[in-house]
């Protein structure tokens, strides 16, 4: 992505790193997707403990600052994340919805686009399901 500020970059992983656990899954196409994106960032070494010192709140902040444009595209990247690993982990739903939310960007995950993906989390819970959505 263009344009990007240092810090719009260190709030990019940090969103996407929290999707990438929230299943307590570390799957390897899912480390590799990160490695993909950190390296297009371009960034230096020290980066790490700059993700690491980010607290999520500051994160969503600086990518609801970004344009409509960037904003789709990091809703594409969570998307991404989520998807990697052929499985739709229902905690790593609720994350990408409520970052959109928090980000004013006008997406919802659409599970519809993946019938061939295995579904994990508590979505055999009807209630719970219609909470992600």
């Amino acid at each position: 992505m263009e344009g990007l500020t240092y810090k719009a970059k260190l709030a990019i992983i940090k969103i996407l790193l929290e999707i990438l656990h929230a299943d307590g899954i570390v799957n390897d196409s899912e480390v590799e997707y990160i490695d993909e994106v950190i390296k297009s960032f371009n960034l230096d070494e020290n980066y790490q403990s700059d993700v690491d010192s980010l607290i999520t709140l500051e994160a969503l902040s600086a990518i609801r600052e970004l344009s409509v444009d960037q904003k789709d595209k990091v809703a594409k990247m969570m998307g991404k994340m989520i998807v990697i690993d052929k499985d739709i982990n229902y905690n790593e739903v609720k994350l990408y919805n409520t970052f959109c939310k928090s980000c004013d960007i006008g997406k919802d995950f659409n599970m519809d686009d993946y019938p061939e993906f295995s579904l994990s989390g508590p979505f055999v819970n009807s209630e719970d399901f219609m909470d992600v959505f």
